[in-house]
């Protein structure tokens, strides 16, 4: 469901990368959130995507069929990119996946550019999420938890974002937050 209602925070009224010329998708999947980077970059920026899966790698290749993603087998605490690299980070249903979030995140703060955003999608702590976390077998955040951790690794929160207005209401579909490098 997360796949169909990315588009909803990838826009210029929420999170915008028009005029990001370096943008990333960490731990991009089947391409889920590509897509929408796809349609919403500027004709002439550099969109990167990694995953630990080959085999996920492939999917995103074959369903989006575009050359202008530069699609690479990474691993989240050991980039294959140079510090201050990316305008802009798309990090979607990943950190919960991890034993300890900090070493991934603070690689993620090492290539994203001083003044550069992040958008970071992560479970969240509620009844929904906690039936997420039964299915996928991943962990959960709280809002304080994962501030304090986005904090110890050199992140700020600019603004949480929602799927709908519905979502906001009844704190469904995880944690969205815009953050920003200083």
């Amino acid at each position: 469901g997360h796949a169909l209602l990315a588009g909803q925070v990838l826009k210029p009224t929420a999170f915008d990368i028009a005029g990001c010329k370096r943008i990333l998708d960490a731990g991009c999947g089947n391409g889920r959130h590509c897509k929408y980077i796809l349609r919403r970059a500027d004709h002439d920026a550099h969109i990167s995507a990694f995953d630990l899966s080959q085999r996920m790698l492939k999917r995103a290749h074959r369903r989006l069929k575009s050359r202008r993603i530069q699609y690479i087998a990474a691993d989240l605490t050991r980039l294959p990119y140079p510090d201050d690299y990316f305008d802009a980070i798309v990090c979607g249903w990943v950190l919960e996946h991890l034993p300890d979030p900090r070493p991934g995140l603070r690689e993620l703060t090492r290539v994203l550019s001083p003044g550069g955003k992040m958008l970071l999608m992560t479970t969240e702590d509620t009844l929904a999420g906690s039936m997420s976390s039964n299915l996928w077998h991943c962990r959960t955040y709280s809002r304080q938890e994962l501030r304090q951790v986005t904090q110890e690794c050199g992140l700020v929160w600019h603004r949480p974002l929602y799927f709908t207005r519905l979502h906001r209401l009844f704190k469904l579909g995880g944690i969205i937050i815009e953050l920003r490098r200083p």
